[in-house]
């Protein structure tokens, strides 16, 4: 039981007080300092309708003081008088939510063990009834796994026939509701009918009746998944109170689109509304069943881009899909049950087209770039173009720099990245020149052989004047070494140097290196690397899901994407001469010159390193070797493929 002060109390006979909140004083809690209290029969109900004062025990005064109160609160969004309800209710009126657990599911035969409600109204406090009753009967394990009720629990319990006559007071000319009213109807009219009373008689209200008219598109209409659907706590659940608090929370998001969509105006209408015909209470929208009719017909199972577009031929949304046929008629199925911005969408849209593409990866850059280039209004990722750094080593350049670089060139650099901002790569390079000994001083000044104030400071090797190729190499070989995730060396001088400022009392600089240490950790975390290299310039992957009837085969040719391909499983000879035949043309491709990559490259170039990142569990690469022919090249990636896939 989670406590907490200034929840709804429920004065039972004998002093007991029940630990649920009453739903009303959650929502209320910054109105009054001071709660109300109604009485129902011999049932005080105490229901603050405000948030308590600062917290602290509650003090009753007069004749409740000698009871011990324990306050108990709900996580669920509860209704209040300020709701729905006390707008829609006429004065006099309201819905007394009911639940029960019981021994069974026969009513002749099994009893009820727990009542549980909730009484709201437009004109009243909300109230809380709940009763453990004593069955006269032992509690099957399989219900006691289930509630959490025992046999012991409630041998000291009251009987029905003293229970059902306060429950009768409590109901009495509110609107019965309860989630499958007919299973808590019939248990209810057999226990007063066992108790020498009437039973239950005039109409009710079934918020699952309800649920399947409003959310016809909801798989389950369960309580527990109405509960997920509105986004609510239901923990707690099959206890009767707290059924009947999820169960009112649920009535009055029902009650809201009763009202909005279907124009309902007072209780009767809302009772009606429930026996309706499914088609009655809600007919496809004349647009929604001609897309129906005429369009997802045509979708093929295939990957590719689809737009949807407005009366006018404006796109107002551009998506991507694996299989057209199943994601475009995700839209249109279940409309209701999707989110509200889905549902404005589709309520403008008046046509769909699409283009097919040969594989999924090709989709995802195809959107990317469209959404860019159409800045449709439903779309939300992907609507500016990004250009992310990358760190850039030369290899042949004499005593090469570690720079920070925008956009990759063709010119037979190495880059390490996409890395997250500037101000990330600006702190790697900070990083990189405080622990490894390489230059960052222009090519002038190199030539010059000027000595800068970082070879004074011992943190260069001083190429200008001590010019040891084979020295510098190896530097740079560590650098490269730690940006591919070998840090320990890093690290262990990074920890030392914090330690040395903190030791010194320059937090500053303390500061600065934790996070740094943050930051690698975080990059490791992410990608296994704190910036990973684009492996040459040639590459070739192959992805294959273990459940994937086909594979996707890509191609990167002097940095770029030339080339994808969707091939049937499983791999056969058949796969090896498609990818030898294409790769052949691809290998006389000419290299590009050295020129700043175009930014639909450059975005291309992101998705396809998160593509390969996504897929890391099953995605195989196979980088061209120095001369290595198209020929040996296929070869190996489908050897690697038969060893290990």
């Amino acid at each position: 039981m989670r406590h907490h002060s200034y929840g709804g109390l429920c004065v039972r006979p004998r002093g007991d007080v029940s630990s649920g909140a009453c739903p009303c004083a959650l929502r209320n809690a910054r109105r009054t300092r001071s709660p109300d209290a109604i009485r129902i029969g011999r049932n005080p109900i105490f229901c603050p309708l405000a948030a308590a004062p600062p917290a602290g025990n509650v003090a009753l005064s007069g004749s409740l003081n000698h009871l011990h109160l324990q306050t108990g609160t709900s996580s669920m969004d509860a209704p209040t008088r300020s709701s729905v309800f006390q707008d829609f209710l006429q004065p006099g009126q309201s819905f007394v939510v009911t639940d029960t657990e019981t021994t069974g599911t026969r009513p002749n035969l099994d009893r009820i063990m727990e009542i549980g409600a909730v009484r709201t109204g437009s004109d009243a406090p909300c109230a809380v009834f709940s009763e453990l009753i004593n069955p006269g009967v032992a509690i099957p394990s399989r219900i006691t796994r289930i509630t959490g009720i025992t046999t012991g629990q409630l041998h000291d319990k009251p009987s029905s026939g003293d229970v059902l006559p306060r429950y009768m007071e409590f109901l009495g000319d509110g609107l019965l509701t309860a989630h499958n009213l007919a299973f808590d109807r019939n248990f209810l009219s057999a226990e007063l009918i066992r108790c020498g009373l009437e039973p239950l008689q005039g109409q009710g209200l079934c918020t699952l009746r309800l649920a399947r008219r409003l959310l016809p598109g909801l798989r389950s209409k369960s309580l527990g998944s109405l509960a997920t659907f509105f986004r609510m706590e239901s923990s707690g659940r099959h206890r009767a109170q707290r059924d009947a608090e999820i169960t009112t929370a649920i009535l009055e998001r029902l009650l809201q689109i009763a009202i909005d969509e279907h124009g309902i105006g007072d209780l009767d209408e809302l009772v009606a509304l429930q026996s309706r015909t499914y088609a009655s209470v809600r007919p496809l929208s004349a647009h929604v069943e001609r897309i129906r009719r005429e369009t997802l017909p045509d979708l093929p199972d295939e990957p590719g881009v689809y737009r949807m577009k407005d009366g006018r031929g404006k796109v107002l949304y551009i998506g991507k899909a694996r299989s057209l046929s199943s994601r475009v008629r995700s839209y249109f199925n279940a409309v209701e049950a999707h989110p509200a911005r889905i549902r404005k969408l589709i309520a403008a849209v008046r046509r769909v087209d699409w283009d097919v593409l040969p594989t999924e990866l090709d989709a995802l850059i195809v959107e990317s770039r469209c959404i860019k280039q159409e800045d449709p209004p439903y779309n939300r990722a992907q609507t500016r173009w990004t250009q992310r750094p990358w760190l850039r080593i030369h290899p042949d350049e004499p005593f090469s720099r570690v720079t920070a670089q925008v956009l990759v060139r063709c010119d037979g650099a190495r880059y390490f990245g996409p890395l997250k901002s500037r101000k990330q790569a600006a702190s790697l390079l900070e990083i990189i020149e405080r622990v490894f000994r390489v230059r960052n001083c222009s090519a002038k000044d190199l030539e010059a052989g000027r000595r800068c104030l970082r070879g004074d400071m011992g943190r260069c090797l001083m190429p200008c004047e001590q010019p040891d190729a084979e020295d510098y190499s190896v530097e740079v070989s560590r650098v490269e070494a730690f940006l591919k995730g070998d840090v320990e060396d890093v690290v262990a001088q990074l920890e030392a140097d914090m330690a040395r400022a903190v030791a010194a009392l320059d937090f500053e600089t303390a500061a600065r290196i934790r996070d740094w240490l943050h930051m690698i950790d975080s990059l490791l975390a992410g990608g296994g690397a704190v910036a990973a290299p684009m492996e040459g310039v040639d590459r070739a992957a192959w992805l294959a899901g273990p459940d994937d009837a086909h594979a996707t085969a890509a191609l990167v040719r002097h940095g770029l994407l030339v080339w994808t391909a969707r091939l049937p499983l499983p791999v056969g000879a058949g796969n090896l001469e498609h990818i030898h035949a294409r790769w052949e043309e691809v290998m006389e491709y000419p290299v590009p010159t050295a020129h700043p990559t175009a930014r639909e490259e450059a975005d291309a170039r992101r998705v396809l390193e998160s593509w390969m990142y996504a897929h890391r569990a099953h995605v195989l690469v196979v980088d061209r070797r120095p001369g290595e022919g198209s020929a040996s090249w296929a070869q190996r990636l489908m050897d690697r493929i038969m060893s290990e896939g």
